[in-house]
C-alpha cells in the first residue's frame, strides 16, 4: 500500500497546554466504540469519574458515544489545558478522534492519503511558514484492507487532474489569480472529458494534452456572487459560536471596497501570494482524490474557491481593523472557516450540492471574480 502525505506532515507536533484554541474546548468529542468499551472497564475513582463523563450514544439522534461537556471543555481537560486520560491512562488509551485529529484520511485501492486540517493552529503555521512549493512524499506501508463503500473509477485520470492542478497553482512565474482562474478552466475541461467518457486508454491522453482558457463570458457582478455565498454559508450547519460572530462580520462587513482596500497587502506583504497558493494547494490535495468514488472534479475545484474567497474575505476584515496583516492573521482567518466547514460532512455534502445548480459558482462567473479581483 502507498502512503502520501504532504512534505510538512510529519513535522507536527501538538504543543497541548500551549495551544490557543484548544481542539478540547468548543467541539463534541466522539468517543468510538473500542474505546467506550475500554472506558467502561477502568477501575478505580477515575474509571468512575470516565462513566460518569460518558453519554451512551444508543440514546441520542446521531447514535454515537460522546463526553459529557462542562461549559464547553472536555471533562477530562483540566486547568493546564492538558488531558488527564492522557495524565491517568497513557497515550494509547485516548480515542480515535483525540488521536487523529487534525489528521484527515482518504483511501482509495492500494492508496492512502493523509492531510492535516487548519482548524489547528500549530497546521496553519506549518503551511503558511514556508517560502518553497509544497511538495507530495510517499512511502510503501503493510497492505491494509480498505473498505470501498463503491468501486472507484478514473483513478488514474483524478490523480493527474489532480497532481497537474497543484502544478498550475504552483507556477510562480505567472500571478496568483490568473494561476487561480487557469486552475478552474483546467478542471472544469477535464470534467467534461471524464464526463463524456470514451475509451479508456484516450482518456488520459486527452485530459494531459488541455489547455487552461479564460472564458470571458462571465457575468457575475460582486453584489450577485457576494449574495451567493453568503446563502451557501448561511445555510451550514453551525458548529460553533465562534463562527456565528465571524460570519455576521462577513455578511454585513464585507465589500468590494474592503477586498479592494486589501489588495494593498499584497504589494506590503510579499508572503500573501504564497499562502493564497497553499491555501488552493491544501484544497486540492485534501479533496480532490475523493472524486474517484463520484467522479466529481469540478465541484472539488468550486469547494477550492469557496474557501479561499471566504478565507480571504475573513483576512480582508481583519486587515480593515488592524491596518496590518501578518501569518497570525492568516492562520486565525483560516481556523475560523476550517473549524465550520470541514469538520461536518453535512456541510461538505450541502456544498457540493448547491454547486451544482448554483448559476453564480458557473466557472466563467469564478473566473470573472477572479479577473476583477474581487
Amino acid at each position: 500500500m502507498k502512503l502520501r502525505v504532504p512534505d510538512y506532515y510529519y513535522d507536527f507536533k501538538c504543543i497541548g497546554g500551549d495551544c490557543t484554541d484548544s481542539c478540547c474546548i468548543g467541539w463534541e468529542l466522539d468517543i468510538d466504540e473500542d474505546s467506550y468499551e475500554a472506558y467502561k472497564k477502568v477501575e478505580g475513582s477515575f474509571g468512575d469519574r470516565l462513566r460518569e463523563s460518558m453519554v451512551d450514544g444508543s440514546d441520542e439522534e446521531d447514535e454515537c458515544n460522546t463526553f459529557r461537556l462542562k461549559d464547553g471543555r472536555c471533562p477530562f481537560l483540566n486547568e493546564k489545558n492538558l488531558c488527564d486520560i492522557y495524565i491517568n491512562l497513557g497515550e494509547k488509551s485516548l480515542c480515535k478522534v483525540c488521536t487523529e485529529y487534525p489528521r484527515f484520511t482518504v483511501e482509495y485501492e492500494n492508496t492512502r492519503e493523509k492531510s492535516m486540517a487548519l482548524s489547528c493552529e500549530v497546521v496553519g503555521r506549518l503551511l503558511f511558514s514556508r517560502e518553497d512549493e509544497i511538495k507530495f512524499i510517499w512511502k510503501e506501508i503493510p497492505d491494509e484492507v480498505i473498505y470501498e463503500e463503491s468501486l472507484p473509477m478514473f483513478v488514474d485520470e483524478i490523480e493527474y487532474i489532480r497532481d497537474k492542478s497543484i502544478a498550475i497553482l504552483q507556477d510562480r512565474t505567472r500571478d496568483i489569480y490568473e494561476r487561480i482562474s487557469d486552475f478552474l478552466s483546467f478542471v472544469s475541461k477535464a470534467q467534461e472529458i471524464i464526463n463524456e467518457g470514451g475509451e479508456d486508454d484516450d482518456l488520459p491522453r486527452m485530459i494531459a494534452e488541455l489547455k487552461p482558457v479564460c472564458n470571458n463570458d462571465g457575468k457575475a457582478s460582486f453584489d450577485a456572487f457576494f449574495e451567493e455565498v453568503c446563502y451557501l454559508l448561511g445555510e451550514l450547519y453551525v458548529l460553533g459560536e465562534e463562527w456565528v460572530e465571524v460570519f455576521a462580520r462577513f455578511k454585513s462587513e464585507l465589500s468590494k471596497e474592503v477586498l479592494e482596500e486589501f489588495e494593498k497587502c499584497r504589494k506590503e506583504n510579499k508572503m500573501l501570494d504564497i499562502w493564497y497558493e497553499n491555501l488552493m494547494v491544501y484544497f486540492v490535495f485534501r479533496y480532490f482524490t475523493k472524486g474517484v468514488y463520484d467522479c466529481d472534479v469540478i465541484s472539488r475545484a468550486k469547494f477550492a474557491f469557496l474557501g479561499f474567497f471566504s478565507i480571504r474575505g475573513i483576512a480582508a476584515l481583519r486587515y480593515r481593523d488592524n491596518l496590518k496583516f501578518d501569518i497570525d492573521d492568516m492562520i486565525v482567518s483560516a481556523k475560523a472557516y476550517s473549524k465550520e466547514v470541514e469538520h461536518s460532512e453535512g456541510n461538505i455534502a450541502y456544498l457540493m450540492e448547491e454547486f451544482l445548480f448554483s448559476e453564480e459558482f458557473e466557472i466563467a462567473n469564478l473566473q470573472a471574480v477572479i479577473k476583477r479581483r474581487y
